[in-house]
């Protein structure tokens, strides 16, 4: 899987100092899985209150100092950490962030990463982060969300949850206008394997008409939320078929929720 042999022994070291005030969110929360195409260059720790910031970043660093990292900060601000693990000619760089306590899911205990961001969370915060920003490594990800987790209409409707200034056509928009990049630019991420950009701009465009017609099917009232299975798994809806009325709604709260089935009466 696409996270490497240092990025795994820091995540390892630091592991029993995460909790749900402090965890594992971004990029290599999704570059976890199996066959994700792109290694992420840096590991991001999420906190849902400020003051916890320099609280968790501090004890992170005193934890790889004292296992031997040779550790260097490079920014200290009140929300906002920054630094770098050096191991021979390697560096890897650690971010400490606030983010918004908004959210589908509760935080995660993960057995090698400690405390994690849910895989909705992190797909949703990479859709939004698509339509924001002009990354290849976000178009890349998105389209490998889209093949193996859920489909980009499934993203952009529950994205639009957590962000209510947008609507599906919008934010499909947005995160089109994004998208105009160049071979080089793709050779220069991480792979874990080559990619060809042509081939990857055919998909998109074959899954933006694919979002473009679910988000036209769902009912608007549902608007920003994910569509669980039986086993509370988000799966992607087909207003056509028997089983979408089924399938539980599920919207995001604060630190998030996982959802409670009514007692039959």
């Amino acid at each position: 899987m696409p996270i490497s042999d240092l990025q795994a022994d820091i995540l390892g070291c630091i592991a029993v100092n995460r909790s749900p005030e402090s965890y594992l969110a971004g990029a290599t929360v999704l570059h976890r899985k199996p066959k994700s195409p792109r290694y992420s260059l840096d590991l991001d720790f999420f906190h849902d209150v400020a003051d916890s910031i320099a609280v968790s970043a501090e004890r992170d660093a005193e934890t790889l100092q004292a296992a031997g990292y040779r550790f260097e900060w490079l920014l200290r601000t009140p929300s906002f950490y920054r630094a770098i693990v050096i191991v021979q000619e390697q560096q890897l760089k650690l971010e400490w962030a606030q983010d918004s306590a908004f959210r589908f899911f509760p935080v995660e205990a993960d057995p090698h990463l400690g405390y994690r961001l849910h895989d909705a969370d992190a797909a949703t915060n990479k859709m939004l982060a698509l339509a924001g920003r002009s990354e290849i490594r976000d178009f890349v990800d998105i389209l490998f969300l889209h093949e193996t987790y859920l489909s980009l209409g499934a993203l952009v409707w529950a994205a639009c949850g957590k962000d209510p200034g947008f609507t599906p056509d919008l934010l499909l928009d947005q995160a089109g206008r994004h998208t105009a990049y160049t071979q080089q630019d793709l050779d220069q991420l991480s792979l874990r394997e080559p990619l060809d950009l042509r081939t990857m701009k055919k998909r998109w465009i074959a899954a933006s008409e694919d979002a473009k017609s679910l988000v036209d099917a769902l009912p608007s009232q549902e608007l920003g939320c994910l569509y669980l299975n039986a086993q509370q798994n988000p799966v992607n809806p087909d207003p056509q078929s028997d089983a979408f009325g089924t399938l539980t709604r599920h919207q995001g709260c604060i630190r998030g929720a996982w959802p409670t089935l009514a007692p039959l009466a």
